[in-house]
Order: C-alpha cells, then structure tokens, then sequence
C-alpha cells in the first residue's frame, strides 16, 4: 500500500514549520507544501544591503515564548539569537514625547516609586491608577466568561493609563480596538496571574523579567530576540533541513474536492494533487472560498486591516532627535503613523554603519494610506516625522512593505469562535486542518505552537498500523 500523503498549503513559517514538524511526527508520510507566490516565508522578509539586515515584516518575537527559540536551536541557528537593545522607549501624544514608565509590564505599573516618575499621567490620575492597583475595588471579579480588554482592564487601572499608555502598546500587536478586543484570547495572561496572586499589581509583579524582580545589581536585557542574520534566514534555514518535503512554488490553490474514496483532490494552476490530509495556512478568507460545503461565519465575519512599514535610511553622521530605541504613538495624537523604530538603536546587528527609523502606518478602521503610492506614504510619513524631529529630514533609500488585509482582529469570543470553526470543518471536511494568524495568535512563536498543536491533534486521527500477528 502507497503511504499517505500530506498537502500543506501556504509557505509562510505556519506552513514551513508545519513542515518541518510533520517529517519528524510522520516518518512514513509523503509530504507537499504548495505556495502561491515564487518565495517562501510569507510575511518573514529581510532586506539586506551594504551591511544592513533590516526586517521588512516581524522584526522579532518575545523571548518567554519558547516554542520558537526551540525550533531556532534545533536546525541550528542558535548562535544567531541576538536580543534587543535596552534603551528608552516613548509614548508619543499630543504633548510629545512621553518616557514609558520603567518597571511597567505591557503598560501595568508593577514599580510605584518608578511609576511617580511618567510625565504622561497628571498627579492626579496617577494617585487613581495607585490607589485602584494596591486597593481594587472589593466588587471587582475575575471574568468567567469573555469580556474586551478595555472593560477588563479599565476598572482596575483606571481610563487615563489605559487610554494614555496601555492601549497604544497593546492594541497595534492584535490589530484591534482596546475595547472590541478579547481578553481571553490576547491577553490571558493577565486574568490568570490575577487569579494566582490575588490581584493584578501582584499578578503583574510575578510577570516582571528577571532584572526586574531582583533589583538594580542584574544588568537589563532586551525581551525580544531576533537573528543577526535576519529572520529571513530562519525561513531559509527550514527549507535547507526539510529532507522529505515537495516544495512547489507558483502553484495556488483553486479548489478541493473530497473524491469517493476519502481521499481529496487539490486543483491548481499546474494540475491536480491528491492528499489523504490537508493542512491550511492560508489566509483565512481563501479558507472560507475553498470549503464551500461548511458554513464558518467565525471565518467570514473575522475582520482584517492592513499595515505598512517605512524604512527611512540615513547616513550614519545623521544625529535625530530621538534617545532610544522609539516611540509608539497614541490613537488620539495628531498624527497618521502608528509607532517608529529607531532600527540602529534597538538592534546592534542591523545597521552598524547607518542612522534607521522604520515608521508603520494602517490603523484599525484607518488603513486607507496603506493603499497609497509609494510617494504619497513617503510623504506623508516623512511629514509626520520632521513634526516630531523638529527640522527636515533628508533620508538616502526609503523601502515600504505593505501588508494588506493581513491582521485579524481578535475580538471578544474569538476563541470560542474558532473552535466551532474548526469542529464545522472536522465534520465537513475530515482531515483538513486549520493553523496560522487567524486562530491562535499572531506572533511568530503563536504561529510555531499553533501548527506543532494540529499535527498532535493529526496524529491522534491516524490509524494504528497492523501488527502481524
């Protein structure tokens, strides 16, 4: 009998990973990964040129997420794990530039006597915020069911940290509006650590990193990592250990079709392939178009906006006005980017011979400039940021990368929502498997679990081989 055969669709680090991944859980199974378009890696691209390594996508991932340090290590690029750079961040509103509080986790104070020290908080609302985080209010509980992460959030910190700090840090990550946002599927963290310690300013102080929790003597280091090579060579290094994968680029998926005998048949633009098993990573709208017979309104209506980075490059003799690593600015501040990088301050590899700001643009329900030209963005980001700097600024290269339609929204439900998803699929469409942005998070780490979770759930499915009696 013919081994089974396994169709991956999509070349993103879902698909590749997923890859990678089923060689070792399936050693018998044939394996393809089909990818529309003639590169792999998806939204993982680096731009490389005269010294510079600067990410046109993610830029890196949060060091307490595991899966993917693991992955890094295990084909071998382990010394290329860089961490970031440990300078001051900002909050940029109407007033300027704001210092983020020292000692804050994901916004939520965890140091009061470093918390005093925010200029973006009058005395007054800082009284509020201490006062709500060392006594909560006794008719506060801990949700049993979804809620937004504004209303969870909100009346244990108070509006103006969450208006003024917490929601320009957390709601660009997730794509979505504070108040539209679910807790349990963004930021469940934050309801658990409550529950474990009683409250959320104890909750938080368990969340804090290692420097942080032992005082001044511990040297700070970056919660971020990256790889000095670029997080292009990640997706480069995946296909160079993939041993028994198919790789079939320019060949998009147009339908699929379960034939009699339980197995499917995947058109494309170069004919046919069969699959006992499928596993979609796709954007989720192509999932919805190619499984007519399953209803998945929690696909349908899952709502999307786009992004876009500038990467402006400077010579390295031009001095901006701007100590640290960047600013990330607030919804309600006078201006159409969303955050700036200063590239050559947070990454020591990146560019060791240039001055680098990556400007992002798109908010959600505000992302129509993503559509622009190319000179119109420029324009326009450039403007903004000559504001900011004070004085014109004369960039040698501009490089944007769009993103278009390529964040969901988590909001509240969500969770829920998609495991109905992927039951209606299960029950429509046995073995056919779902993973990547739209399910289960959006970093690159989420995307990593997320496909080692379906190919454990896959294994489960398989049948036992015969033993010879």
């Amino acid at each position: 009998m013919s081994s089974k055969r396994l169709v991956i669709v999509g070349g993103g680090i879902s698909g590749l990973a997923a890859a990678y991944y089923a060689e070792k859980q399936f050693p018998e199974m044939n394996i393809t990964l089909l990818e529309a378009e003639g590169r792999l890696g998806g939204k993982v691209a680096t731009y490389r040129d005269e010294g510079l390594t600067i990410e046109r996508g993610p830029d890196s991932y949060v060091a307490r997420k595991h899966v993917l340090t693991d992955l890094i290590e295990e084909i071998g690029l382990g010394e290329q794990l860089v961490r970031n750079n440990t300078s001051q961040a900002y909050i940029l509103d109407a007033r300027g530039l704001h210092p983020i509080p020292k000692g804050a986790v994901m916004g939520i104070p965890t140091d009061l006597e470093l918390f005093a020290e925010t200029s973006l908080l009058t005395e007054e609302e800082k009284a509020e915020v201490t006062e709500r985080l060392l006594h909560p209010a006794p008719d506060l509980t801990i949700p049993e069911t979804d809620i937004p992460l504004g209303e969870y959030l909100r009346p244990r910190l108070g509006d103006a940290l969450v208006e003024k700090l917490i929601e320009p840090l957390l709601s660009g990550i997730y794509a979505g509006d504070i108040d539209r946002m679910s807790t349990f599927a963004t930021y469940p963290q934050f309801v658990a650590n409550e529950q474990k310690a009683g409250s959320l300013f104890e909750g938080m102080r368990l969340m804090r990193p290692l420097d942080q929790q032992q005082g001044p003597t511990l040297k700070a280091t970056g919660q971020f990592l990256s790889l000095a090579t670029g997080l292009e060579s990640l997706v480069e290094r995946l296909e160079e250990v993939l041993e028994r994968t198919e790789i079939r680029l320019e060949t998009p998926l147009r339908s699929i079709e379960r034939e009699e005998d339980g197995r499917y048949r995947l058109e494309t633009d170069h004919g046919p392939e069969y699959a006992d098993d499928i596993l979609l990573t796709i954007p989720h709208r192509q999932v919805v178009s190619l499984l007519p017979d399953a209803t998945l309104p929690g696909l349908a209506n899952l709502s999307t906006h786009s992004t876009a980075t500038v990467t402006l490059i400077f010579d390295k003799e031009t001095a901006l006005p701007i100590d640290g690593t960047g600013f990330i600015v607030n919804r309600r501040a006078p201006y159409s980017i969303t955050a700036c990088t200063a590239i050559d301050q947070k990454w020591n590899h990146a560019a060791p011979n240039h001055t680098v700001l990556r400007a992002f643009i798109g908010r959600p329900g505000k992302d129509a400039l993503v559509r622009e030209s190319d000179e119109m963005i420029e324009r326009v980001v450039l403007e903004d940021l000559e504001n900011i700097c004070g004085r014109p600024l004369h960039p040698e290269r501009v490089v944007i990368s769009r993103l278009l339609d390529g964040l969901p929204a988590y909001t509240v439900g969500h969770a829920q929502r998609i495991q109905e998803v992927r039951e209606i699929v299960a029950s429509h469409y046995p073995h056919i498997h779902l993973a990547g942005l739209a399910y289960d998070g959006v970093g690159l780490p989420d995307c990593v679990a997320g496909v080692k979770a379906t190919l454990e759930q896959m294994a489960l499915q398989q049948p036992e081989p015969c033993k010879e009696s």
